[in-house]
Order: C-alpha cells, then structure tokens, then sequence
C-alpha cells in the first residue's frame, strides 16, 4: 500500500470498501468480520455523538498467523538482511492476538487501557538470545509495537477488501 493511502483516514477507507457501512447513523454500530492475508479480524465501529462531532471509535479483535519481531520494529515478512543473516537477532511471534482500540478512527491513535489494550502471541521463537528477550517485552508492552501492529492490520484488512472483497468479507452486521 503507498504512503499516500495510508494517511488517509482508515474509517473512511472502510466506509469506501463497506456499502453496507457507508450511510451509518450518528447511534449505530457496526461488526464486520474480515479473513485477510496476514490474519482474520473482527472490526467493530462504534457510534459518535452527532453533537460533538466526533469520530467514530474502532475496536479491532483477532489474530495474526505470525510476525517478525527485531529491534526497531515489527514485519510481516523478514528483511533480506535478517534472511541473509539466518533470522539472527530476531524472534518470530506466532498466533497473535490483538485487541486494539482507536478511540477517533484515525488509524493513527490507540487507547491506553487496562482492558489488554495491545498484542500477545502464542509462541515466542526466540532467535536473538538476550536481546530477544527485551524483544517479547517490548512486543507486549511497548505501545510503539501495538501501533506498528494496527497499521499492518489496517493495510492488511484494506488490501483484502480492495483485492477480493468476496473472498475476504465474511460478516457486516
């Protein structure tokens, strides 16, 4: 997906793919249920107050198949340099759950919250030694890395609607 694409905002991305959520009243609430390439999401699109003009809270649950974890940041796929280098200094996530809250919409901003706001996996490979292990925390428990998670997410779940939305779009209610 280009730079340009992923600015935009990712509700309006989705009311655009969505026919059914496109004409959403101030008070409704949507699920829509997407199997992706990376993984299969559950989106939930809350209502706003029309007086105060808000955006439209997201609430994303599902599971990603696997992830590339390395100092730095978060891959769906190794760099050729980690390949190269035999994965070294880094740990591969498999079975990610996430649930992530976008309190506006945005696709840029996440809610802290006590509730698990955030991403944990399954199984942790841990091909980076000590530094690995600052790398499961830092997966679990850095906000950076659930940010990095929802825009993977948000180009995943787009792509999916834009390349076979018959195949990937599951559920709208």
């Amino acid at each position: 997906m280009k730079r340009t694409q992923r600015n935009k905002e990712f509700l309006k991305q989705l009311f655009e793919e969505v026919a059914k959520i496109k004409k959403m009243r101030p008070n409704e609430m949507h699920t829509i249920s997407i199997n992706a390439n990376y993984g299969h999401y559950e989106i939930m699109i809350h209502g706003d107050d029309a007086k105060k003009k808000m955006h439209r809270p997201i609430e994303i649950m599902g599971e990603i198949h696997h992830l590339f974890v390395s100092p730095g940041q978060l891959r769906t796929y190794p760099s050729s340099k980690q390949s190269m280098a035999n994965l070294k200094d880094t740990v591969i996530a498999r079975g990610l759950t996430v649930h992530l809250h976008d309190p506006l919409g945005d696709g840029k901003h996440l809610e802290h919250r006590s509730d698990g706001n955030g991403m944990d996996a399954k199984e942790f490979i841990n091909l980076a030694g000590e530094v690995g292990e600052k790398l499961i925390w830092e997966a679990r428990h850095n906000d950076k890395m659930s940010l990095e998670a929802y825009h993977i997410i948000q180009q995943d779940i787009i792509k999916a609607l834009k390349e076979h939305k018959r195949r990937a779009l599951e559920y709208v209610s």
